[in-house]
């Protein structure tokens, strides 16, 4: 989990759906507080900013329960999307199966007739 600084208070989830994504933004346990810049000279000024919990991720539409992440945000502050992407060495594993198989059966028909 990360922190982040706003000027302006942010909403716990904001959504934007664009392009088949959905990018998730979330702010949580949000605290003001007030930061001092020195001034030209002698003087100071004080800004004050919002701090939160934040944590922000993306994945193609549908694969997010968005209406989860509304109710629970606080859910989803460790949350990273991770593409799940076939192993190229599954598909060689499964060929290999179906040939085998394949096999199997001839040589049974074979004995059979």
């Amino acid at each position: 989990m990360q922190k982040a600084r706003f000027t302006e208070q942010q909403p716990p989830v904001k959504i934007i759906q664009k392009d088949g994504n959905a990018y998730v933004f979330i702010c949580q346990n949000e605290t003001q507080r007030l930061k001092t810049y020195p001034d030209i000279g002698e003087g100071q000024t004080e800004q004050g900013y919002y701090e939160y919990d934040y944590n922000e991720f993306s994945a193609p539409t549908g694969i997010l329960d968005l209406e989860d992440i509304q109710a629970h945000p606080e859910n989803y502050l460790e949350y990273v999307y991770t593409e799940q992407k076939e192993d190229p060495e599954d598909d060689r594993v499964k060929n290999l199966e179906e040939q085998v198989n394949s096999i199997l059966n001839a040589i049974e028909r074979g004995m059979n007739s």
